[in-house]
């Protein structure tokens, strides 16, 4: 027996709940202000926010808006069962980041975008997984020795550089 239909439903409503009051919580904002920037009356967010009513995708975009966070990240969450993926991508909008991507790709190669194998999309990505590393790992080398710095300015006596 493969249950209720409505049960996968439930499970969709109950995470996408679930993501949206992570992402108000890492926001720190209130379910009034962010219905305000939605425009929708606040009783029409609360249900929104509980799961309630069909899964709609123009208020995911419109909450995203609201909340700064990234409309493709929260539909993953709810799809993959995984709220953290709506916050990780929250602040960079690295999913809508990698969608619109795709579009400039798509409009450069058109449809001879379906030649690509997945193996070559797969190569593409670990150069760029490779890329953001260096990236990351130079802008932390580059906060350290910034710190390092600063602290032994702050730290320096100011007699040292007096004769006496």
């Amino acid at each position: 027996m493969l249950g209720s239909p409505s049960a996968p439903l439930a499970r969709q409503a109950r995470l996408l709940s679930r993501t949206l009051r992570e992402v108000k919580k890492e926001r720190r904002m209130t379910s009034i202000e962010i219905a305000l920037k939605m425009g929708v009356a606040l009783r029409t967010y609360q249900d929104f926010e509980k799961g309630k009513g069909d899964f709609d995708l123009s208020k995911i975009r419109r909450f995203a808006k609201a909340t700064r966070s990234d409309a493709i990240g929260i539909v993953l969450a709810v799809m993959y069962g995984n709220p953290r993926i709506a916050i990780i991508t929250m602040r960079s909008k690295f999913l809508m980041t990698g969608w619109l991507g795709f579009i400039e790709l798509w409009r450069a190669l058109g449809d001879r975008l379906h030649l690509i194998p997945a193996t070559q999309i797969l190569l593409a990505l670990r150069k760029v997984a490779e890329h953001l590393r260096d990236y990351l790992d130079r802008r932390a080398a580059s906060m350290e020795v910034w710190l390092e710095t600063s602290l032994d300015e702050l730290y320096e006596d100011p007699k040292d550089g007096e004769e006496d």
